[in-house]
């Protein structure tokens, strides 16, 4: 503890203030004063108590300052991370194992770390009590949840315990290791390869069209297989649609055909592909592989208007192409002679131009009912695009900027991905108009901008509902880079496709009058919880939350069950929790007034087999792993062994961070007290010795 001042010649003052305090007292027990009054002692003790009293109150007129020191122990974290998922079943000694290594490492390591133990799937979850049930391994992910809860923190080592099988996310051994902390595997199950017949994937597209053929390829891996031959069947509603040999030309094959199928009944369809089992093939799971598709009667037709090719109108066709329900055709302005009725969406990419926007095609379009986006951009004239009338206006100007956007969590005309926020923060600018936006009440603003780091109230997406027609708008240049950007970063595009599919699917749905509708996804997988909504509106389509909304679910089996929708401000939820794979139908009910309006419809769980498609142990992967980081690989017999190395490594140690504070001394409350107690002392004494 030091005292410290910011008063220039303190120590002069300093000498000053001792020696009034010391003129102090004297003048009061020294100077003319009785010399009966008190005896030697009680004098001298007097006057100590006062000079103390008078030197401390007047050192505060010196401001000074308090510093105070304080250590702060911050033991090194050991981290445990264990694999959740269902192949770590495969061998029945492995949960014995890792208890066993849980309840030793929590004793033996303690003095030296702070044990953090998680579970790890498809989710990452904190707790030492393991039940691998999850049917997804995500090692990349593992290491990214870790590196945001521990950012900054003392780790000293982490420790994983797995099979190395991996198969959702990144390839962990390519992953960028962020906790700079060695990591320490224990490999668990059989590296030897087992007899074995799997379906690896059957790759389909989930939305086809009734009477269209459709593909499906089919990928079967053969192991140590002792046959020449199988048979491989693809049922259709359990209605047996194509069955083949295959020859299987050696012990280590790979077999992989192209199968076409007709749809040939709308709605949702159940698709099983089964090879036939053996009887010496300890896993039989993988020998099928089923899902659902859904068969539609119709399409949604979008025409794209332009001044010529564009990214951005590349990034958007890119995206819808791989959906079913859409046909696409994108032509120059000048060159469209078409009837715009003939579709259920407009796009204009940066029109009307300076050198557009006297085409009589832009009168049409106002006048067609047409539903519309627009794509506004720096040849974009808004003067012209103030003249469709679409219920928004920009001020005029030839100022643009760079806008990134910051996601609006409070929309809802659409669901958005889940990871938006994440995602927001790696999508490049694009380059909008700065100038000022009036847009009516009936837009939702799916993003803002954000200008210079600064979150403007200006809309970057919106879309909306003007009397019964859908309009939308994209108020800047250079989402394809948005699309490039999340592959850069993500490996995959999922954000930004659901972003464009699930914005024209509300563009291309005509407005219902209904009062009473239900949304929910016609096919979920198993993993996923099947979740409903529904909204009630009255005679003049107002949303009310004061009615009862029930629903009766009929499973594959014929069992009933029944639910009653949770319900808030604006709409009704129903959250049905994991359901068993089969397919589902429900009838909903709801009274308004005196009037009852149902709703049916039926969906599809589809089953997740992906952990029992490969069970050999992947020992190499964690070797890597440990590689990379500094670590070591353990055999899961001997995990002892890395709890003796943990407590021997002299490099992982305690840190002890020092915190220096300053206050000033009038804050410090013993400070105050002490000179409670010195007045009061002094007091007291003279009372209690005679004096007055």
């Amino acid at each position: 503890m030091n005292i410290q001042t910011n008063i220039s010649n303190a120590g002069f003052y300093f000498i000053l203030i001792v020696a009034a305090a010391i003129a102090l007292a004297y003048v009061i027990y020294f100077f003319k004063k009785d010399k009966d009054e008190f005896i030697p002692y009680q004098r001298y003790l007097l006057a100590g108590i006062k000079f103390l009293a008078v030197f401390l109150v007047t050192l505060l007129l010196l401001s000074p300052l308090l510093e105070t020191i304080k250590n702060r122990i911050e033991k090194p974290i050991l981290i445990v991370g264990i694999d959740n998922s269902e192949s770590m079943l495969a061998d029945s000694t492995n949960r014995r194992i890792i208890d066993q290594f849980i309840k030793k490492a929590s004793t033996d390591l303690s003095d030296k770390f702070s044990v953090e133990t998680f579970t790890f799937g498809e989710k990452l979850t904190k707790t030492s009590q393991a039940n691998f049930t999850e049917q997804k391994s995500n090692y990349a992910n593992l290491f990214t949840e870790l590196d945001k809860r521990f950012y900054n923190l003392n780790v000293g080592a982490m420790v994983l315990l797995g099979d190395g099988i991996y198969n959702e996310g990144k390839n962990p051994g390519q992953d960028n290791f962020r906790l700079e902390a060695p990591v320490y595997t224990i490999g668990f199950g059989d590296t030897i390869s087992q007899m074995d017949q799997a379906i690896v994937d059957v790759t389909h597209n989930p939305n086809v069209f009734l009477d269209n053929e459709f593909p499906l390829e089919v990928q079967v891996n053969f192991t140590e297989f002792p046959q020449s031959q199988t048979q491989l069947s693809i049922y259709l509603d359990g209605r047996l649609m194509k069955s083949e040999n295959i020859d299987v030309l050696q012990a280590n094959f790979f077999y992989q055909k192209t199968f076409e199928l007709k749809a040939e009944k709308a709605g949702l369809r159940s698709i099983e592909v089964v090879v036939s089992p053996i009887l010496a093939e300890q896993n039989k799971r993988n020998n099928r592989f089923r899902f659902s598709i859904e068969v539609h009667d119709n399409k949604k037709k979008i025409l794209i208007l332009s001044q010529g090719p564009h990214p951005d109108i590349g990034a958007i066709m890119q995206t819808l192409t791989n959906q079913a329900n859409f046909t696409i055709k994108s032509q120059e302005v000048s060159a469209f002679n078409g009837k715009l009725s003939d579709y259920d969406l407009i796009v204009l990419n940066q029109l009307p131009s300076l050198r557009t926007q006297h085409l009589p095609i832009f009168d049409d379009i106002q006048g067609s009912g047409v539903s519309t986006l627009v794509l506004v951009g720096p040849s974009t004239s808004i003067a012209g695009l103030n003249n469709l009338n679409l219920k928004f206006q920009l001020n005029p100007t030839l100022i643009t900027e760079e806008s990134t956007p910051y996601f609006n969590e409070a929309f809802s005309l659409f669901s958005l991905p889940g990871n938006i926020k994440d995602v927001e923060h790696i999508y490049p600018p694009l380059l909008t108009h700065f100038t000022e936006y009036e847009i009516a009440g009936e837009y939702s603003v799916l993003a803002y901008q954000k200008i210079n780091g600064i979150e403007m109230n200006y809309p970057l997406l919106m879309a909306g509902s003007i009397a019964g027609r859908k309009i939308g708008a994209i108020m800047g240049e250079g989402i394809w880079r948005w699309r490039f950007y999340e592959y850069q970063n993500y490996d995959n595009q999922n954000a930004f496709n659901m972003i464009v599919v699930n914005l024209f699917n509300y563009l291309c749905v005509s407005e219902e009058r209904e009062q009473f509708r239900i949304y929910y996804d016609r096919i979920v997988p198993e993993t996923s919880p099947v979740k409903l909504k529904a909204q009630v509106f009255n005679e003049i389509y107002e949303p009310i939350n004061t009615a009862e909304v029930k629903l009766s679910l009929t499973d594959s089996s014929g069992n009933e069950l029944s639910y009653l929708f949770d319900s808030n401000e604006l709409e009704y939820n129903l959250n049905m929790g994991f359901s068993k794979p089969g397919n589902y139908q429900f009838e909903a009910r709801t009274f308004i007034g005196e009037k009852e309006f149902i709703k049916k419809g039926n969906f599809s769980v589809e089953e997740v087999n992906i952990e029992q498609q490969k069970l050999q142990s992947d020992f190499n992967m964690l070797h890597l792993i440990s590689a990379q980081t500094g670590g070591k690989f353990y055999q899961s017999s001997n995990y002892t062994q890395l709890i003796e190395q943990l407590n021997a490594d002299n490099s992982i140690q305690t840190k002890v961070h020092t915190e220096n504070n300053i206050h000033e001394l009038i804050d410090w409350k013993w400070f105050i007290f002490l000179l409670i107690v010195l007045f009061s002392l002094e007091w007291f004494l003279r009372k209690f010795w005679g004096s007055y």
